[in-house]
């Protein structure tokens, strides 16, 4: 594909960095836009945009580096090369909403309103982000003869182990999958029934997709073994991630459906 996009003397303009700024800035504006939506005060969110960035990326990169620990052990001044590639979701995900949490609690915002509208907004990002995997070549699929097979032919992309040969367009896979998420959790928001339903939908939905598409995927990104099953890191957290949607949404919705009841109870008490 196109790992490089510019160069420009000394300056080369990677295509994966210049993708995955690009979602962060939509990400951003969908939280920006959802929040005024809802009655927020404008500007707040890109207020707390740089520090969840920040903490996600570091969180992205800290959680690749452990997966490929011993590459990185032998090759330390390659941890800061970001443009290279090297970016695990999941990472990203607990370093921001770890940050997240942080500034819900410094502004006193509620809560599970906030982790919707981030649950979209990361969707959105995330989806933008896996164009950038697709043009640098990593997070790459197993070879196949389906007629929407992608080849990678440019030598300098990273998905050297596969090159020439036709593979899974995962990251596609990714890019239409989490762009739909993202807009169906922006069609859920107004019209959800309690706060908290859009990031438990997330959760759910993605770590089921997440987990699915793994099997797709070729690249190395470390396995786990637990109770004589070998997964994949991503796969373990993916049930983890199900596992929580599921449970948010069930304590969620009772608690919804208890104050209702209350709410209904307190009605005919005054009538």
């Amino acid at each position: 594909m196109f790992p490089e996009l510019l160069t420009i003397g000394p300056l080369t303009i990677h295509t994966y960095g210049l993708m995955v700024a690009l979602g962060i800035m939509a990400g951003v504006g969908l939280a920006e836009y959802l929040y005024r939506r809802s009655g927020g005060d404008p500007g707040r969110v890109i207020d707390m945009a740089l520090i969840i960035v920040i903490c996600g990326l570091i969180g992205a990169r800290t959680l690749f580096v452990l997966v490929n620990l011993s590459y990185y052990t032998s090759n330390p001044l390659e941890i800061i090369m970001l443009w290279k590639g090297g970016l695990v979701f999941y990472g990203g995900l607990l370093g921001g909403i770890l940050a997240l949490l942080a500034c819900i609690r410094f502004y006193r915002l509620p809560l599970w309103s906030m982790l919707d509208i981030g649950a979209a907004a990361i969707a959105l990002g995330h989806g933008l982000g896996r164009l950038g995997c697709f043009t640098a070549g990593c997070c790459y699929g197993k070879l196949t003869d389906l007629p929407w097979a992608v080849t990678f032919t440019d030598p300098r992309c990273l998905a050297a182990e596969v090159l020439n040969q036709p593979v899974h367009p995962t990251q596609l896979y990714s890019f239409l999958f989490l762009t739909g998420l993202a807009g169906f959790l922006v069609w859920l928001q107004p019209r959800k029934s309690f706060d908290g339903q859009g990031a438990a939908a997330y959760l759910f939905l993605y770590g089921l997709f997440r987990f699915g598409v793994e099997f797709l995927r070729s690249d190395p990104r470390g396995t786990f073994h637990l109770m004589g099953i070998t997964l994949t890191t991503s796969q373990w957290i993916s049930l983890v991630a199900v596992l929580a949607g599921v449970m948010i949404f069930v304590v969620l919705s009772r608690r919804q459906k208890q104050l209702l009841r209350r709410e209904n109870g307190e009605l005919k008490i005054e009538s």
